[in-house]
């Protein structure tokens, strides 16, 4: 089992107070779909809240305890050119007054 969703299901008839029955579905890796299409059941459901998906796909994360570059090289000695400063434009840090267009922020 590595993933699991997690609701709550309301129990009582309807006009009564609400009895919440916590309630948990069990999916395989493979099933990855599968849960998230039951997720948007629950989720339209009124009787269901706090739907919530959990999973833990050991394939689809690295090493643990694996948090740092240096030098440009992962401790793997793979090398690591990603930047989150290039994708998120310019900086501005010396700009002697805020962007007041779309193209302003491009210069």
């Amino acid at each position: 089992m590595s993933i699991v969703v997690f609701y709550l299901r309301n129990q009582s008839p309807e006009g009564a107070a609400p009895a919440w029955q916590p309630e948990c579905l069990h999916f395989s890796d493979k099933q990855m779909s599968e849960a998230l299409k039951q997720c948007q059941l629950l989720r339209a459901d009124a009787h269901n809240a706090h739907v919530t998906i959990s999973s833990e796909m050991r394939e689809m994360v690295g090493p643990m305890g694996v948090s740092a570059v240096e030098e440009g090289r992962t401790p793997d000695g793979q090398d690591y050119e990603w930047s989150k400063a290039g994708r998120a434009g310019k900086s501005r840090r010396n700009a002697k007054e805020p962007p007041r267009s779309r193209e302003d922020m491009d210069r």
